[in-house]
């Protein structure tokens, strides 16, 4: 199969809403409870370029895959070379066709450039497959926190994995914004 990565546009909020919406209802993939409206994806398109990627990954006819954003790991500025990533394909995408790894690729190449240092992702405990990702990218979990969250009826945990994508040894400058 054939896919392109671009960076991600405003237009692109109502896919990413339904995309992301797939996966509210189930208990093993995200503590969000409610997807949130159409105009808040679009927001959070428009705020996550400005100083991360939002990544969008389509068929050659156009059709959205999947996407990888990123976002602050911590509001504090000694935290600043690192990001929290995000990454969703479609339950429609196909399986097994390197739509995540490629989204990923692209995703540290261009944080790299702007000089973060490591990207985390924070994960339901029970999301086999995205573990399953994290762990081949070359992730490592770092933490394990038991019954972070109630949703459906349950509790859940999260796991946290982190991997490191710039040179610790030399001495940081303020992350280059997007652009």
């Amino acid at each position: 199969m054939k896919y392109n990565i671009r960076m991600a546009n405003e237009k692109d909020a109502k896919a990413v809403h339904d995309i992301y919406g797939a996966y509210v209802p189930l208990d093993y993939v995200t503590f969000t409870v409610e997807n949130p409206d159409v105009e808040s994806y679009r927001q959070k398109i428009i705020h996550t370029l400005e100083k991360y990627p939002f990544l969008i990954a389509e068929d050659s006819d156009g059709k959205i895959l999947g996407y990888a954003c990123g976002s602050p790991l911590r509001p504090h500025d000694a935290y600043q070379w690192n990001v929290e990533w995000t990454i969703v394909l479609s339950p429609e995408a196909p399986k097994r066709a390197g739509i995540a790894t490629a989204l990923y690729n692209e995703f540290a190449r261009i944080l790299t450039d702007q000089g973060y240092r490591y990207i985390y992702g924070v994960l339901v405990d029970t999301n086999e497959a995205s573990i399953a990702l994290h762990k081949a990218l070359g992730f490592k979990e770092v933490g394990h926190f038991e019954n972070a969250g109630f949703k459906l009826g349950a509790w859940r945990g999260i796991v946290w994995y982190v991997k490191q994508i710039g040179n610790m040894a030399e001495e940081p400058h303020t992350p280059l914004p997007l652009s």
